[in-house]
């Protein structure tokens, strides 16, 4: 069976890209090891409004969960910042509808889609096109996406480098019900006893419910289980509360990788490292990554030239549009989670003092974070808050 493109995973960033191929008029098939589209879901599924926007989507009803105007973030100490500008900033959406609601634009645009398609080896044939081999079927492409998530087997297996290891944390979230919280905020707790490496979040679902959970170096489930137990905010927020389930995923936590694209092939979303560092979020910056890539391989295919070179307009183009933002947001999450718990208190309550959270709620943008702080570094009162913090590095790290 042969197809202009397929596309490994039906994601977001799979099914963006696939959509954008379709739309040139191209023969594509995208492949999900899944039964169903959009499962299992391992997401927090916090987007921006601003986002979704910029990748002219909007999520029908039955796939938004809640608005969201703001964020409260705790340090160790239990001191707090809130960080909102008066209006709904971000989108709660279901996972599961969401990714299926993409999956029925990309089929509406002539998309391919077959599930339980579980690719074992992507190899090369003789007439330089790609053979896509599933236990049942192979088929030949001549340019395959990968759009497998973090895991990144098959992207590793045809040679292109991957994520590192240590920038893969282990996550756990539990969905409940029976909560009494404020509907329109989300909070994030930061602390090296409960989630080194990262943090412990809430956000808030409509009718009392949430979603609670945690990403950290190890052990999550069992740091999140403790933290419901004693944490002396969490605790008090999940009083009451009822588990409905239980979800574990990872957060990546790393910088893209250094090539994205090579002769028939290109790698997409998480799999290429299109996450923010700062929050473990890929939807949006892995979306609009996936659109260019789209572009570009819709672009080889009308030359009828799918190599290295013709696809490499997709890697220029997300080095020179976002590689900076997100090597200011991995290297503000490797200051960050290089301070203790007493660093940590002394950021937060010093960007109070500092009056620094003026310019992060003029400036902010939840996707595109790096201009923001940017703007923090070449504040003269930043870099006092740095001298303040700098005493609390972690010498162990």
């Amino acid at each position: 069976m042969e197809y202009d493109a397929i596309i490994v995973g039906a994601g977001p960033a799979g099914l963006l890209s696939a959509t954008r191929i379709a739309e040139g008029g191209d023969n594509v098939l995208v492949l999900e090891e899944h039964k169903r589209i959009g499962e299992p879901d391992h997401c927090a599924g916090l987007l921006s409004s601003s986002g979704l926007e910029s990748l002219n989507l909007k999520p029908p009803d039955e796939a938004v969960q809640n608005l969201v105007s703001g964020a409260r973030i705790f340090a160790p100490s239990g001191d707090s910042i809130l960080i909102e500008r008066g209006q709904r900033e971000a989108i709660v959406i279901d996972r599961k509808r969401f990714d299926l609601w993409l999956s029925e634009i990309a089929r509406k645009k002539g998309v391919d889609i077959a599930t339980e398609s579980k690719v074992k080896e992507i190899a090369s044939s003789k007439a330089e096109t790609r053979l896509i081999k599933t236990p049942a079927q192979t088929y030949e492409t001549k340019v395959c996406l990968i759009a497998e998530g973090a895991r990144s087997v098959l992207s590793k297996s045809v040679g292109f480098p991957i994520v590192s290891k240590h920038s893969r944390l282990p996550a756990y979230q539990y969905e409940v019900k029976g909560v009494d919280i404020e509907e329109d905020l989300v909070e994030m707790f930061y602390g090296r006893r409960y989630a080194p490496g990262f943090f412990a979040w809430i956000i808030p679902l409509r009718d009392g419910k949430a979603r609670v959970g945690l990403a950290s170096r190890s052990k999550s489930k069992v740091r999140l289980d403790s933290a419901l137990k004693h944490h002396p905010i969490i605790s008090e927020r999940m009083k009451g509360a009822e588990k409905v389930r239980g979800l574990g995923g990872i957060v990546l936590v790393g910088k893209p990788v250094s090539r994205l694209s090579s002769d028939g092939l290109v790698i997409v979303g998480d799999t290429a490292g299109m996450v923010k560092a700062t929050t473990g979020g890929g939807i949006i910056i892995g979306g609009l990554t996936a659109r260019i890539a789209g572009e570009s391989v819709a672009g080889a295919l009308q030359q009828d030239v799918v190599t290295a070179k013709t696809l490499s307009k997709y890697d220029k183009l997300c080095k020179s549009m976002y590689y900076r933002e997100l090597q200011t947001m991995y290297l503000a999450q490797k200051a960050l989670t290089s301070l203790t718990d007493k660093g940590l208190d002394s950021v937060v309550r010093d960007a109070q003092d500092m009056g620094l959270l003026e310019t992060v709620r003029k400036e902010g943008d939840m996707d595109l974070q790096g201009k923001v702080i940017r703007k923090l570094l070449s504040n003269p009162r930043t870099f006092l808050l740095g001298l303040k913090a700098i005493r609390y590095i972690n010498p162990f790290l």
